[in-house]
């Protein structure tokens, strides 16, 4: 009789299914800050605890919601499986913030095992702990040997997850495993893959160990794999990682500050988005900026060991980052080298500079490099091709120095290089002239690398060579077919470029954060000022600085990106009336003293001389300024692992200001700065222009 009660107490429940409503579409709703736990059939009588949801064994049809502003403690372990129609749903409900499962410190959050067409979104997920260990926000386990399908993870903030953030020593293979995301099947090779994981429209970061990770083979590769829309900041290590995947699809991701974060990277290596083990991968759309050094690695794009067929990075931006654009290492790993051949197309690159593309040993894997810009205004070019069955055709080096190795195996043809970027070898259809970049610097993001058209007369425009391999569009959507262009434009010949504003003109990356020195680029010699030495200064980033009678907010964007205009003739907007035009900045390499043309409403154009100190002087030059003095700057750190090495009191640096007289009876339309290399160094760099009275 108590066995047939007990029973009858669950049922009523709703924890197990009567045969009536087998079919039958049920809600739970979940409420962990409510006083008393109920059947969670109902908002007013939710589920209270975490424990409460696990044990209930999930069928088709079941939408669990958790209630908006609240936090559940402990872990997330549900049992059961939906359909492919109707999948098992994990959601909110409510008005508020996205409820949070907050993990108690142990292996993951959110742990699903062998669960088939599940869906989890609009969930906040944490892990927290005092110290880092092998941990993760939502994990998923194959333990089984049959095929599993339908994991979806969609619009989830994943968060404070204590991974692991060093990939040397003892527990080395705890950082393989700790992420934002982790997708395993283990033990490899005995447990059923994955047909059907889509990762999108998520935000991640402060996740030890790095951002999202498909980790290890099942029985098969995994199948229909999209990772897209998905935001990742500030994690302890790699942005996307597809292991063992079947022609997976990464497309219109962000990765920004790789290797930083409340658990940063430690040591070993990492990079921003790669394959491993897989057929075909496919990476595109994506953008990648500021990861720390490394041992090595630390690129935007990396075709690693394991991939059979073609490894595609097209359509994607990269600016930034300690390792440079691109790393081959397909015979670096513990997996066979298929000499898979990476395409790179029609990608842009903006201060990404360095390719180490399999060029020693056996790793002899092609790599077609096609219609890609590299502008590389304070580094230099330094690239290595694998020597066998090797293409570089289309592209734009524009660098202050560098070198292309020249072999046999290596074919160049119709490729740009300009600024002190030495031809190779071979390249019959060379050109050295200024391509004509519209607005070279300028991206600040993906989506806006309009800077990178090419301008009427650019000897880039429809030059370059038909290749197999090349796709059918461009950077920018155009047609990539018939006519070629070189670089990542395939468009027609874009107008002058007349900024709307002093910061959509920035071209330059003048303050680094001492905590990634190495993405300053005031000059070639990677000189940056200190973000943190120019905060003891006075300079704060936000706040409002009065300079000769104009206030400027210093420094609005983070550190590390671009902040300042290098002057090269641009025209910037500049609406107002005023008897004075205020200007902060330094000049590069010695004391500057240059015109800019004022052009007022009127059509009128006066011409005015502006003096800026050396970055180096402590005094500003007669008529201007010192705003603040830094004892110290930023330079590319000795260490890899230890971002003070970057500090350099060898110099201190200076920031100024000067003013020059405007007739207040008439509008200012615009603002012409002196003309000059886009290129960092010799010339004036600007921050900023107000009109004042």
């Amino acid at each position: 009789m108590r066995l047939q009660l007990v029973a009858a107490l669950v049922v009523a429940a709703g924890l197990v299914a009567t045969p009536a409503e087998a079919a039958a579409a049920r809600n739970f709703f979940v409420d962990c800050q409510a006083p008393d736990g109920g059947s969670g059939r109902t908002a007013a009588g939710p589920l209270n605890s975490l424990a409460a949801v696990n044990a209930i064994t999930f069928r088709e049809k079941d939408t669990i919601k958790f209630r908006a502003g609240t936090v559940c403690a402990g872990r997330l372990e549900p049992v059961g499986s939906g359909t492919a129609a109707h999948p098992v749903l994990f959601t909110s409900y409510g008005e508020g913030p996205k409820p949070i499962i907050q993990g108690d410190g142990g292996e993951w959050a959110v742990h699903l095992v062998d669960n088939s067409y599940l869906t989890l979104e609009k969930l906040h997920i944490t892990n927290p702990a005092a110290t880092t260990a092998k941990r993760t926000g939502v994990q998923y386990n194959s333990t089984t040997p049959e095929p599993k399908a339908g994991l979806v993870l969609r619009d989830l903030e994943i968060s404070d997850v204590a991974g692991w953030g060093n990939k040397t020593g003892t527990n080395g293979s705890w950082f393989s495993y700790s992420a934002g995301i982790s997708i395993q099947a283990l033990p490899e090779g005995k447990v059923g893959y994955l047909d059907g994981i889509t990762i999108t429209g998520n935000y991640v970061h402060d996740t030890g160990g790095g951002g999202i990770k498909i980790s290890r083979k099942g029985t098969d590769y995994h199948r229909n794999v999209l990772i897209a829309r998905n935001t990742i900041r500030a994690v302890g290590g790699d942005g996307i990682v597809v292991h063992a995947s079947d022609r997976p699809l990464v497309e219109h991701n962000l990765f920004d500050e790789g290797g930083a974060g409340k658990y940063p990277y430690i040591d070993g290596n990492f990079a921003g988005m790669w394959p491993i083990n897989s057929v075909d991968p496919v990476f595109q759309y994506n953008e990648v900026t500021r990861q720390r050094p490394t041992i090595f690695d630390s690129t935007a794009w990396d075709c690693d060991g394991g991939i059979k067929g073609t490894c595609v990075y097209q359509y994607n931006y990269s600016h930034d980052n300690a390792g440079g654009f691109y790393l081959g290492c397909q015979s670096c790993t513990e997996f066979p080298n298929y000499k898979a051949t990476a395409i790179l197309r029609f990608n842009i690159a903006q201060d990404d500079c360095r390719i180490a593309g399999n060029a020693s040993g056996d790793n002899k894997s092609p790599l077609w490099l096609y219609n890609n810009t590299f502008f590389c205004p304070s580094q230099k070019l330094d690239v290595a091709v694998p020597t066998e069955n090797s293409k570089v055709v289309n592209n734009i080096f524009y660098a202050p120095s560098g070198t292309l190795p020249s072999a046999p195996g290596i074919g160049y043809d119709s490729n740009v290089y300009h600024g002190g970027v030495s031809v190779p070898a071979g390249d019959a259809r060379a050109v050295t002239a200024d391509p004509g970049l519209a607005a070279p610097g300028t991206a600040d993001g993906a989506a806006d690398v309009d800077g990178y058209k090419l301008l009427a007369g650019s000897p880039a425009l429809a030059s370059g060579a038909v290749v197999d391999g090349l796709g059918d569009r461009d950077y920018f959507g155009n047609q990539a077919t018939g006519t070629v262009s070189r670089g990542a434009y395939n468009g027609p010949a874009a107008g002058p470029v007349v900024h709307g504003s002093v910061e959509e003109a920035y071209n330059n990356v003048a303050v680094s954060s001492d905590l990634n020195p190495n993405t300053g680029g005031f000059s070639t010699s990677g000189r940056s000022y200190s973000g943190q030495g120019l905060e003891k200064a006075g300079l704060t980033p936000g706040r409002t600085v009065n300079v000769l009678g104009a206030d400027f907010v210093w420094h609005p964007r983070p550190y590390g990106t671009t902040d300042n205009v290098k002057a090269a003739g641009q025209t910037v907007a500049l609406a107002g009336r005023g008897d004075r035009l205020v200007l902060l900045g330094a000049g590069g390499l010695k004391a500057r003293e240059g015109v800019f043309k004022v052009t007022y409403t009127d059509g009128t154009v006066e011409e005015k001389t502006v003096r800026f100190g050396d970055q180096w002087d402590a005094t500003a030059p007669a008529g201007g300024v010192l705003v603040a003095r830094a004892d110290y700057h930023n330079m590319t750190q000795t260490s890899y692992k230890n971002p003070a090495t970057g500090q350099t009191r060898e110099s201190g640096v200076s920031v100024f200001g000067y003013a020059v007289p405007l007739d207040a009876a008439r509008t200012v339309a615009t603002v012409t700065f002196p003309a000059g290399s886009p290129l960092a160094g010799a010339g004036f760099h600007v921050f900023d222009m107000k009109i004042a009275s």
